[in-house]
């Protein structure tokens, strides 16, 4: 019985068989789901993962192993707290490896690391260290530091606010007063939340990646004369929800437009596709790539518990403009006297870089205004950076690499095992022919249509361009019924599977 079923037959009713069900390596992430369409019932999803326990597969032709060692000795020596139950939510966090802790605490044991604020020996060797870190992370990432910044944040939500601030704040200085905002319906919670920000209802939901399409050619549609000058389109790179990824063009077709929708900048939520995606096709080329990208460190490494925003330089001055300073950001700064009359200067814009007119235009910003370019992160990460973390990433990507090679092996090892896996759940049934699972994906392309829905998912999942590693399903008990997320976690945890539900941070499970 593959470990699939395993699973499953401890959480359900015993009469149940399977039909063309093989066994696989998975991760469980389940996300509950009323969603109107999808019968308004809950949803669970699998995702499949390369740390977790496998059979080895170097011995079986169609999974030869990627990495360079076997799979049974990664997981044996770098993963042995997994013993502990059945870990399936690594849609939350990945497991962190064992080296990557012992490396981490043999640092932290034999070297003194001051704040980096500070002007003595220790607080230079912290400081040191956090700027090779923030440039093998970029270099990890696949994004040149002559063309992009990284800032770091707590999580991918917080990278969102900074940059929803920042436009905010600078929006305010436009003639509307406000900024549009767009984004996708496979948006997480933290992307859907900026349209608050924003003024007389000036945001808009794109429903299908149609719709999307349809205002990439027309921009302007729908904007009258007084509408806002300051555009901000976002977008999450992997649903978090059924793990489709959508596609990584539009940031380049919405600059390449940039006489029909000017002043319009992208973000990437990259939190999800960069857990076993590599990035390096989204920063190769800077003409292309989007405006903001925010990732999350510990989904990558599992530890540290540390976010980043990375920033293509030419589009860091929408950011340096933010009203608020704190702590270390700022190099110069006046405090008595009349409102008017206090100011404080941004390290974000000591740099050289100037604006010209066509950059600024709209925006209340004057041509030649002087913005941050290489130094962009010392005017954005408020307060004493957490350095300690920093520190674990450095050896948290080293490890990483030793490990697994790279996220290219990690793709390939995924992919292969979700196409697999998608084959085995979609075929479970019980003794009397009751399906088990109901497996949900969402398809795109028009061409599709009409065709055997199990017979399309099999060529969508296994595809890394168009799937992530991960499988949305409903659980059917042997009478026909729905059963609920709540009543799957229950009876999860009470069997040492760990596994995560609910829809609260992906609106697509809430009911439209």
């Amino acid at each position: 019985m593959g470990k699939l079923a395993m699973i499953l037959s401890k959480l359900l009713p015993e009469r149940w068989t399977r039909k063309g069900c093989t066994g696989s390596t998975v991760r469980l992430d389940s996300r509950a789901a009323e969603t109107k369409g999808w019968k308004d019932k809950v949803q669970t999803s699998i995702t499949t993962t390369s740390q977790e326990k496998a059979r080895p597969y170097q011995l079986d032709p169609d999974f030869p192993c990627p990495y360079p060692r076997p799979v049974e000795e990664i997981r044996k020596s770098e993963y042995p707290h997994m013993n502990n139950g059945i870990y399936l939510d690594h849609g939350g966090t990945t497991i962190y490896s064992l080296s990557l802790i012992n490396r981490f605490t043999s640092l932290l044991t034999s070297n003194l690391y001051g704040n980096p604020h500070s002007a003595n020996q220790p607080a230079q060797i912290s400081g040191q260290m956090v700027d090779s870190i923030r440039l093998k992370a970029l270099t990890f990432f696949g994004a040149d530091p002559a063309n992009y910044d990284l800032i770091f944040v707590a999580n991918s939500t917080a990278a969102i606010k900074l940059v929803a601030d920042s436009f905010r704040d600078l929006a305010e200085k436009t003639r509307s007063g406000s900024f549009w905002y767009g984004y996708h319906r496979d948006a997480h919670t933290s992307l859907v939340g900026v349209r608050e920000l924003t003024k007389n209802g000036d945001h808009r939901c794109f429903a299908t990646d149609k719709e999307v399409e349809d205002w990439l050619d027309n921009p302007d549609e729908g904007h009258g004369k007084e509408a806002s000058s300051l555009r901000l389109f976002a977008y999450p790179g992997q649903s978090n929800l059924t793990g489709r990824r959508l596609p990584l063009s539009w940031p380049g077709r919405i600059r390449n437009n940039s006489k029909k929708s000017p002043n319009t900048y992208t973000l990437l939520d990259a939190a999800a596709l960069a857990m076993t995606s590599p990035l390096h096709a989204i920063f190769a080329d800077p003409s292309t790539a989007p405006d903001f990208v925010c990732v999350s460190f510990y989904k990558i490494f599992g530890f540290p518990d540390l976010g980043g925003l990375i920033v293509r330089k030419d589009s860091g001055h929408i950011l340096a403009l933010r009203k608020y300073f704190g702590g270390g950001t700022v190099s110069m700064v006046s405090t008595i006297g009349p409102a008017s009359g206090t100011w404080h200067m941004s390290k974000g814009l000591e740099t050289h870089a100037t604006t010209s007119p066509e950059e600024v235009k709209g925006t209340g910003i004057q041509p030649g205004h002087a913005m941050g370019n290489g130094g962009l992160h010392e005017g954005l990460e408020d307060g004493t950076l957490p350095f300690h973390s920093i520190l674990a990433l450095g050896e948290a990507i080293d490890v990483h690499g030793e490990v697994f090679g790279s996220m290219e092996n990690i793709s390939r090892h995924v992919s292969a095992l979700v196409g697999r896996l998608y084959k085995g759940v979609s075929g479970l049934r019980y003794a009397n022919g009751q399906v088990l699972c109901k497996v949900y994906f969402e398809d795109e392309d028009d061409e599709a249509l009409g065709k055997d829905s199990r017979e399309r998912g099999g060529q969508i999942y296994g595809d890394a361009r168009k799937q992530g590693p991960t499988v949305a399903f409903n659980v059917f008990g042997e009478d026909g019924r729905y059963i609920s997320y709540a009543d799957v976690e229950r009876m999860a945890n009470e069997r040492g599977v760990f596994v995560r539900s609910g829809g609260k941070l992906f609106p697509l499970c809430s009911l439209s």
